[in-house]
């Protein structure tokens, strides 16, 4: 029985499933036509490179016209990457930073001597420090790091932040001044830095990190609480209020005021304050930044 048309396969099928050798002929191009070939493929050839020619002269010619047309004294060349800033350091910080450091001494009514720290904000030897260290002072002292040791005399009290002003009458030659920071851009974790006299260790390093921001402590005896402290964890202890807390970078971020211990005790149990520098420095009119 036949199938139907549908079911057929259409075209011509080698039996058996065998492919018949396809024949290749071979012809020969008369000379005529080789000839003719041979010209047109000479002639596209020159065609081609012509092209080409003319190409290149066009380039050549945008470029020199855009050469010209830049302004005299300006040379093209290589666009160079900026090199990072390095960043200095610890070692290198402290060699740079404790020179912005004094000693402050007052002496006291009582005949007793209270120990500071300070960091000096202008070329005027103006100075902040804590107001806890010099607000019974019957006489100030300050030393500079090359030894100079000098009377200053208060100009401005911040009670509600336990900060002061204080102005050498006298200084270094070369005196460094530090560098106002931004407190603002602190985060939890960023390293913490402080110089001051522990004491009377003078020009002591401690490091650490920055623990907390926009904290409150009542200080005892205050009226009031003190507010939007930076906690940090780098060691301090007695003779280092008044100092300053750098950043990373080196600027002031803060003055230290106090420290907190579950004992009671006046000594370092973790736990720094930091005056923020914007609210320290109102006191004596240093803008913010």
């Amino acid at each position: 029985m036949s199938g139907s048309k549908a079911d057929r396969p259409y075209g011509r099928f080698p039996r058996h499933g065998v492919a018949p050798e396809p024949e290749i002929v071979l012809a020969v191009a008369p000379a005529r036509g080789r000839r003719r070939l041979v010209a047109w493929l000479q002639a596209r050839t020159r065609r081609e490179r012509i092209e080409l020619v003319l190409t290149a002269i066009l380039v050549f010619a945008a470029i020199s016209l855009s050469v010209s047309a830049l302004p005299k004294g300006v040379q093209l060349g290589t666009v160079a990457n900026p090199l990072p800033t390095p960043t200095l350091t610890i070692p290198e910080l402290y060699t740079k930073l404790a020179q912005t450091v004094v000693t402050v001494r007052s002496e006291l009514a009582d005949g007793k001597t209270a120990l500071g720290s300070g960091v000096i904000i202008d070329e005027d030897a103006d100075i902040l420090t804590a107001l806890h260290v010099v607000a019974d002072a019957t006489r100030i002292t300050v030393t500079f790091a090359d030894g100079l040791t000098v009377e200053a005399k208060i100009f401005a009290k911040q009670p509600d932040n336990d900060i002061a002003g204080i102005r050498a009458l006298g200084h270094p030659d070369n005196m460094a001044v530090a560098t106002m920071g931004n407190p603002n851009n602190l985060t939890i974790g960023e390293d913490a830095i402080v110089i001051g006299n522990p004491f009377g260790l003078s020009r002591s390093l401690s490091t650490g990190v920055i623990s907390g921001l926009h904290r409150t402590i009542q200080p005892p005896g205050a009226a009031k609480p003190m507010t939007e402290l930076i906690q940090f964890d780098a060691s301090v202890n007695p003779g280092n209020s008044g100092g300053p807390l750098f950043n990373r970078d080196g600027d002031v971020v803060g003055i230290v005021s106090g420290l907190a211990n579950p004992n009671g005790q006046a000594s370092f149990a973790g736990i720094g304050f930091a005056v923020n520098i914007q609210a320290a420095g109102g006191a004596v009119g240093v803008p913010p930044d």
